[in-house]
């Protein structure tokens, strides 16, 4: 098939679990909120670190236009069920113990576990809401059929996409006009999603990263390097999460080429496993993140936190690991019986 290919959009196929392992370790970096970094450099690649999200996003919205073509005519429950059993048991385990540690401990009251169990609470914006990725990760799941309906029959599906980029940014400076500012995570992180349909056409297609695509890419890298630059002035009309946008697809195939040039295949193979148990890693690491004040005690031995995240953070990801590990069993077993 020619989304198997080693070269141009086949890399991001074929390095598809290293890319989300990357991803990972990217969204554990940012939330090294109480590292002492003196340096700025080193505070700015902290500070990227949140462009995890966005490479999720985009494997995300690829594997699910790849994984519903495959499957056309499937009834769409079993999507929707599949989509559940993925992302579902891990959150209700991870998010319900605890909320009800928190609740028990007066930290937020009883009725903010249904609001986080439903997912509800970072579109409500309900005080002590858990996190908002897996609020909108759902969303777009759920929209996604809908969406790829739409998708197949547009014949200009690049100017499709645009379109998604303009109006997530539109509904982005409207949310924050009316003072739901909570939202731009989720606005402007929609195209990401989109991108990765585009993506995923041209695998299917077998289009080449020839020179119109690269004068394209490159084009949409200078486009967020502009962005950036605004940024430093206007804030909000430049948002930082819009430049990553702008150039996620040039930068994950530059990843994936650096990733094809790697000669430890070990390395391939632990950023499959970290990119595979990702979602568990990533809730546990949201927990890790907001605890610090009741777990630096028995973590923290030095001024700057550095012990803190090197203890914390390898058993943040054995227990993601396990976790992925023990759910996936549990569930095989469930479906035999």
């Amino acid at each position: 098939m020619a989304e198997e290919t080693n070269s141009g959009y086949g890399l991001l196929s074929r390095y598809r679990g290293e890319l989300m392992g990357l991803a990972t370790l990217g969204i554990m970096l940012l939330h090294t909120y109480q590292l002492q970094l003196t340096s700025l450099p080193l505070r700015a690649i902290r500070q990227m670190g949140f462009a995890g999200v966005d490479v999720f996003l985009l494997l995300s919205g690829m594997g699910i236009c790849l994984s519903l073509h495959r499957r056309a005519g499937e009834p769409l429950g079993q999507y929707y069920r599949r989509r559940c059993r993925r992302l579902l048991p891990a959150f209700w385990l991870v998010v319900g113990l605890y909320s009800a540690g928190l609740a028990l401990a007066g930290r937020i009251p009883p009725s903010v576990i249904l609001w986080n169990l439903s997912t509800l609470s970072y579109w409500w914006n309900i005080p002590g809401g858990f996190n908002w990725y897996i609020s909108a990760i759902a969303a777009l799941y759920l929209l996604a059929p809908f969406y790829d309906r739409l998708f197949r029959r547009c014949r200009r599906k690049e100017w499709l996409t645009l379109a998604v980029y303009l109006m997530s940014y539109g509904l982005y400076r409207l949310t924050w006009s009316a003072g739901l500012f909570h939202l731009m995570h989720f606005l402007l992180r929609v195209p990401d999603f989109a991108m990765g349909f585009l993506l995923a056409s041209y695998l299917e297609e077998g289009r080449q990263l020839n020179g119109r695509h690269l004068a394209l890419w490159g084009g949409a890298a200078a486009c967020g390097v502009a962005v950036l630059c605004l940024y430093v002035r206007q804030p909000v009309a430049a948002p930082l999460c819009l430049a990553v946008t702008l150039a996620l697809v040039p930068a994950c195939l530059v990843l994936g080429k650096l990733l094809g040039w790697l000669p430890w295949r070990g390395l391939h193979a632990c950023l499959r496993t970290v990119g595979g148990s990702s979602l568990e890693i990533y809730l546990l690491n949201v927990i890790i993140t907001r605890e610090f004040d009741l777990l630096a005690p028995w973590l923290d031995h030095d001024p700057r936190h550095i012990t803190y995240y090197l203890i914390a953070y390898p058993i943040n990801l054995v227990l993601g690991i396990l976790l992925h590990r023990g759910l996936e069993r549990l569930q095989r077993g469930v479906r035999r019986a």
